[in-house]
């Protein structure tokens, strides 16, 4: 199934062939979660980051669907 992906912030620095603001488009198996492609991309588990699919915060087990688009970006804070 075709997903696309999108690194932004520091997490570009894993993807770095990315054109800025574009989405890279993957091919995963059905039942794939969210976890599976970041490591697919080769971010460490230890990297901080916030998931979102389709502009909706998820957690790293959700089970992506055909055609969702997942954004990757690492916690923001601020004061």
């Amino acid at each position: 199934m075709q997903i696309s992906v999108k690194l932004l912030a520091t997490l570009r620095r894993y993807r770095p062939e990315m054109p800025r603001g574009k989405a890279l488009s993957l091919d995963v198996p059905a039942g794939t979660t969210v976890d599976e492609v970041v490591r697919q991309l080769g971010i460490p588990d230890n990297v901080p980051l916030v998931a979102m699919v389709n502009s909706g915060v998820c957690k790293l087990d959700y089970v992506l669907v055909e055609g969702d688009k997942l954004a990757l970006f690492p916690p923001v804070a601020g004061g």
